[in-house]
């Protein structure tokens, strides 16, 4: 009884492979040295290949970075995307279950904090990639939440454009102290209580006047 050969994975499934295993070394190594401290021979080396072999897929460190960026925002899009969540779900129940993920993957919320602080100069590669980023996500955000806020979901006593920069203020803090004491912080617990102060009855607070814009 002869046994069944393995099919054997084409030249495409391979280079995809590799690039894949780059990828994951490069959010390793930019997590821990930031975009300008890691070196491009030492991510090759990780992953098996040349510092050639790299760059034949990668033409650059700058490029590397992008690919990295778009992966850390693909697998945040798994867990919450606005636009595919839709307006009816509560988003700070999607934000909730976002937070509880990152408490699993250190290595990519070093790397996003790093990069984060470090693309704060115009100079930086991802500078325009996280500004329009921040746009994009307090855009969306802002929209559900006054549409949460209208259903009396969440409290309308603060705009929902304040609301908005508030979480994602929570939810960048909060990691920042987290990778310094993990062992001492839960992002999970600390943003669910933000979570039941949002959410608290709205009867309770008086709607923000359109007027002045400030809490009455």
């Amino acid at each position: 009884m002869s046994e069944t050969t393995p099919p054997r994975r084409t030249q495409a499934e391979r280079t995809q492979q590799r690039k894949k295993q780059l990828i994951r070394e490069a959010i390793r190594f930019f997590g821990q040295h930031g975009f300008h401290g890691a070196r491009l021979a030492e991510i090759a080396r990780a992953a098996g290949v040349t510092e050639p072999g790299l760059l034949h897929h990668f033409p650059s460190k700058e490029h590397l970075l992008m690919e990295v960026l778009a992966e850390r925002d693909r697998i945040d899009q798994e867990r919450f995307d606005p636009a595919v969540q839709g307006a009816a779900r509560d988003p700070l129940d999607a934000l909730q279950e976002l937070v509880e993920y990152n408490q699993t993957v250190p290595g990519l919320v070093q790397l996003f904090t790093v990069l984060v602080a470090e693309s704060i100069d115009e100079q930086h590669p991802g500078h325009e990639f996280f500004m329009r980023r921040y746009a994009d996500l307090r855009a969306q955000t802002t929209e559900i939440l006054r549409q949460a806020q209208a259903r009396g979901e969440i409290r309308a006593d603060i705009s929902a454009e304040d609301l908005s920069v508030m979480v994602f203020a929570m939810m960048d803090g909060l990691q920042i102290q987290w990778l310094f004491e993990p062992e001492q912080i839960d992002m999970a617990r600390v943003f669910g209580q933000l979570h039941r102060l949002l959410k608290c009855a709205g009867a309770e607070f008086p709607k923000q006047s359109e007027e002045s814009g400030n809490t009455p």
